[in-house]
């Protein structure tokens, strides 16, 4: 029925609890739609997953199951290789990219890795992505994909912060395990929305900061978590990111001291 699903082309929601991805039940139909397509420079799909491990395994099982490369180009982007050895494959072309949110974030700030033309996104054991805190970096490169994409979320729990994104970036999605009560029910728990202000953090681009340590500091030091931490824009010698305004004041002051690689930064708030 995934497969299926997929084949035609619908967005999907897929409650799983395989310890090694998904990569068996996805893999088919992004083969079979690059062979219809044929071949292009920039990625006809990404897969993203939580870990390292996970993303080396899931690029072995595509790798193998496309001829060991052959039937379609497929490139592991994960942390543990250096950025720059992998510019050059992906200066060749590549038809499948898999990789971890961190070093494909890289990429696409460096624009090494170019997704405006994306036409399947696979986001792999979701549950374990928020969990881990990483999920404005998988935002923020959702956010550079066409929104005419085919978007296939796979999670082994279905708690209420997952659905919700998948309502969120997903059209009319098939579903396979859950329904559709269930689905609309716990998306539809959102949080009401707050308002909103800007920490504006004194670093950017030329400091090499990123949305990762951002995010690391505002959980580590400030006590949020993930989900209460809004859109994030790095630009070349400031950042902003956005939080609620009731959490605004008590974060400036505990964030005063902080280092972002390795050196302080001035923190204040700075209105929408």
């Amino acid at each position: 029925m995934v497969i299926r699903f997929l084949a035609e082309g619908d967005d999907l929601v897929a409650l799983t609890d395989s310890d090694l991805g998904n990569a068996s039940t996805y893999t088919p139909p992004i083969i079979e739609r690059i062979k219809n397509d044929g071949p292009a420079y920039n990625p006809t799909a990404l897969i993203l997953v939580p870990t390292r491990e996970l993303a080396i395994q899931v690029h072995e099982d595509i790798f193998q199951s496309t001829n060991r490369g052959t039937t379609a180009r497929v490139l592991g982007l994960f942390e543990g290789k250096p950025l720059t050895s992998q510019i050059g494959p992906l200066k060749h072309g590549v038809d499948i990219v898999v990789g971890t949110p961190g070093r494909v974030l890289e990429h696409v700030e460096r624009k090494t890795l170019r997704i405006e033309q994306l036409k399947i996104l696979v986001l792999d054991r979701v549950d374990e992505i928020l969990e881990m805190g990483i999920a404005q970096e998988v935002e923020t490169i959702v956010g550079e994909t066409p929104k005419t994409r085919q978007t296939v979320l796979f999670s082994a729990t279905s708690p209420p912060r997952v659905l919700r994104m998948a309502r969120k970036h997903l059209r009319d999605p098939e579903l396979v395990g859950l329904t559709a009560e269930e689905f609309e029910s716990a998306a539809a728990s959102d949080v009401p929305a707050a308002r909103m202000v800007n920490l504006y953090f004194g670093a950017g681009k030329a400091s090499g900061v990123t949305p990762r340590d951002l995010v690391g500091v505002i959980t580590n030091e400030g006590g949020l978590t993930g989900d209460q931490i809004g859109p994030i824009k790095i630009k070349q010698n400031f950042s902003l990111v956005a939080v609620s305004a009731e959490d605004a004041e008590d974060l400036v002051g505990k964030l005063r001291s902080s280092r972002i690689k390795g050196s302080k930064t001035k923190i204040r708030l700075e209105r929408f």
